[in-house]
């Protein structure tokens, strides 16, 4: 049986003593309620009479808010405890602020194993220095503002489910999901798995030039910004966007094979070429063992093909990072090439020549040791040199 009067009772649970008490509530289970603590309530002229029943008679014809002090002072007149008035009316307190903590507590956590279930999908030997950078990364362009661990879960079915060999990106949401809008970059998930695979290339690139001192994002895109970035970071993934805005310019590429490719390096020998994604497809091969330069720039390209015409060694360009085209020239070949790869000195370049030799175990840097900054064309006499020798 309650040991709160129940004329107090009778007061407590009117229109105008709810309104105060219900404040004082929110206020005590806040950690808000001080001794000096007053109750700005709106009231009706109504409801202030009956609050007043209870305060000073000069109170009710104020327009003062209500003073914790003096509610403690009427209410323990009648032997009754404000906290005990309140959880007669409305059941315990709680303490918001111990479950604000807790609850942050748990959210921090939850976080932290997402970003762990993410950094395990990168499948790189990060350096301890970079790990909470990577960390912060992760989830500035991946978790965002959503439950984390429903993202990262999502994130790491599509990852485990990349293709070894190129696939185009609608078929792959197809294959996965049964809907092949699902990755589309309208949809939240294919812009977080866009982004995954952004933030893996540059971390990449960061771990395979470590100096100490660099940002592992420094050669991140947030592929979300244009369409070639939106590509690029799909092509890392052996995923096409589409077959013919993906890429790549070769010179003196002795193909066989029933690809559309073929004819085309054969119909203009010692010129550039651009082979698309299309026309990558079908049977493609080396005609024999052989010697292929891979380079970065198309001027490259241009500077070998004026020099050496056909006569020069066969050369792919990837015009910045690689897209899915040369990944799937590049692998087409891979069985009889022995690559010599070449990029920028920059963090993009070091980042394509991370991801080629970690894709072919056998190529081998071409004119690039470890922690150079040398750009391509600084290098351009020799590179030439190369392939002129190479040739002959």
């Amino acid at each position: 049986m309650s040991d709160v009067p129940s004329f107090i009772l009778e007061w407590a649970r009117r229109p105008g003593p709810r309104t105060v008490l219900t404040e004082a509530r929110k206020r005590l289970e806040s950690g808000g309620l001080g001794q000096r603590a007053q109750l700005n309530c709106a009231l009706s002229d109504a409801e202030r009479a009956e609050v007043g029943k209870l305060m000073p008679a000069a109170w009710q014809h104020s327009s003062k808010p209500v003073s914790v002090r003096e509610l403690r002072r009427q209410l323990e007149s009648h032997a009754v405890q404000l906290e005990e008035l309140l959880i007669e009316l409305d059941g315990p307190l709680r303490d918001r602020r111990a479950e604000a903590r807790e609850a942050r507590t748990l959210a921090e956590a939850e976080r932290r194993e997402a970003l762990d279930e993410l950094a395990a999908l990168l499948d790189l030997p990060v350096p301890e220095r970079m790990r909470e950078d990577v960390y912060l990364s992760l989830d500035r362009w991946v978790l965002r503002r959503v439950p984390p661990r429903a993202r990262a879960s999502a994130v790491a079915k599509v990852v485990g489910e990349l293709p070894q060999v190129e696939e185009l990106l609608a078929a792959f949401a197809a294959r996965v999901f049964g809907d092949a809008h699902a990755l589309d970059q309208s949809r939240p998930l294919g812009r977080a798995v866009a982004r995954f695979l952004a933030v893996r290339t540059a971390v990449s690139a960061a771990v395979a030039v470590d100096d100490g001192q660099g940002s592992p994002l420094s050669a991140f895109t947030d592929p979300v910004m244009s369409p070639d970035a939106w590509r690029q970071a799909w092509a890392a993934g052996n995923v096409a966007c589409d077959a013919v805005s993906s890429t790549v310019l070769v010179l003196n590429l002795p193909i066989v094979g029933n690809a559309p490719a073929v004819a085309q390096c054969a119909a203009a020998p010692g010129e550039p070429t651009w082979l698309t994604l299309r026309s990558l497809r079908g049977s493609l091969a080396l005609g024999g063992p052989m010697d292929v330069f891979v380079c970065e720039n198309p001027s490259i390209v241009e500077a070998a093909a004026a020099a050496h015409g056909a006569a020069g060694a066969p050369l792919v360009c990837t015009f910045g990072r690689p897209t899915a085209a040369v990944w799937q020239l590049l692998r087409a070949i891979a069985a009889e090439a022995r690559f010599h790869v070449r990029a920028d000195g920059d963090s993009t370049g070091w980042s394509i020549v991370a991801a080629l030799t970690r894709a072919f175990p056998a190529a081998r840097p071409w004119r690039m040791p470890l922690g150079t900054t040398t750009y391509e064309e600084e290098l351009i006499g020799e590179l030439i040199a190369d392939l002129a020798r190479s040739a002959g």
